[in-house]
């Protein structure tokens, strides 16, 4: 007995409106979420920077002039005026930053080649190096220095013109170091490689001698990549994707059940239409005036007259009943079928 009140009460609670419109409105906020989800990731990936590390190169030049009574013995400047010129004092310094276990090698060497032009071609016809200076990096650097003599260079360029019997020849000096170094940076082990390349200018129409490209420098980024669980908010409150996909669908069920129930429950208890079948057949409305009224007893009555006379069927409702009526002529077959309630 106390289970099918039980039941009673359950069927009475699912079928209140309020109780169907509050489950249908969660079950689409869950749903809306659940389809959202799908596209979500659980997990995203960040980079995180570690740190940062440099490697520098400089050449540094200056001037050993000859007698003169405008600026002494030496000069470091930009340019330099050619007549004055005795000797360049070449130092060149570089610098791995940080320094801490790094360990590396370089090779640094001043090259002066002789060309002449091709059309737009330019064509080396001799090499020579003037110096090379290799070592290992201490502390992750090193520097070296290097005098060029132009009085002797000027000596060797006028041999190599005279062997080569070529008058317009042109003579280009370059700078060039390579460094190559391996460590751990950031707890990170790296293999690098370092260039550097500069050049002494000798511009006749100016006078003077300058440098280009004294100063090289590369940096770059140690980056540290993880994971993290991606977090999603649902109604103001955050949740971790992962368990937002699993919960949501569940709720979204959860809801729904009452929901397909609470109208299960409503449809089957609605009174069945006995005249379904002759629904197509029914115009509502009352006769005005008949001669003669058939009480009809059933509605099978009512079906088999219908069957018979082919005619339409009136429906209205008067004191509580239904009311259908067949009208033939003058005589009204008249059935009536009192509401359900």
């Amino acid at each position: 007995m106390s289970g099918s009140i039980d039941k009673e009460k359950l069927k009475k609670w699912v079928t209140r409106r309020e109780v169907l419109a509050v489950s249908l409105v969660l079950f689409l906020f869950f749903g809306f979420y659940s389809i959202k989800l799908m596209g979500v990731s659980s997990v995203v990936t960040i980079q995180q920077t570690v740190g940062e590390y440099t490697q520098e190169g400089e050449l540094i030049h200056m001037a050993l002039l000859k007698n003169n009574t405008l600026y002494g013995e030496t000069l470091r400047r930009e340019e330099y005026p050619i007549p004055l010129v005795e000797s360049f004092v070449i130092t060149y310094s570089y610098r791995f930053t940080p320094m801490t276990s790094i360990k590396g090698s370089y090779v640094t060497q001043g090259i002066v080649q002789y060309t002449v032009n091709k059309g737009s071609e330019e064509v080396v016809l001799w090499e020579e190096r003037l110096f090379e200076k290799s070592g290992e990096l201490k502390d992750g650097k090193f520097t070296v220095q290097y005098e060029l003599n132009l009085t002797k260079l000027a000596n060797r360029t006028n041999e190599i013109i005279e062997q080569l019997g070529l008058k317009r020849l042109n003579r280009k000096i370059t700078f060039v170091t390579k460094v190559n170094v391996e460590g751990n940076v950031y707890g990170r082990e790296i293999t690098e490689s370092f260039e550097h390349s500069s050049s002494l200018v000798k511009d006749s129409s100016s006078g003077l001698y300058y440098f280009t490209n004294e100063k090289e420098s590369t940096q770059k980024t140690v980056v540290e990549k993880g994971t993290k669980k991606t977090i999603v908010r649902i109604a103001g409150l955050p949740f971790y994707a992962d368990t937002a996909k699993k919960v949501a669908p569940i709720l979204a069920l959860l809801f729904l059940t009452p929901l397909i129930g609470g109208v299960y429950t409503i449809r089957a208890q609605r009174p069945k239409n006995e005249f379904k079948d002759l629904a197509p057949y029914i115009t509502e409305g009352a006769p005005v005036e008949v001669e003669k009224r058939v009480i009809l007893a059933t509605k099978d009555d009512l079906k088999k007259t219908f069957d018979l006379l082919d005619k339409p069927i009136l429906h209205y409702t008067e004191g509580g009943e239904d009311i259908y009526v067949i009208i033939d002529g003058g005589i009204a077959y008249e059935y009536r079928h009192k509401k359900s309630n």
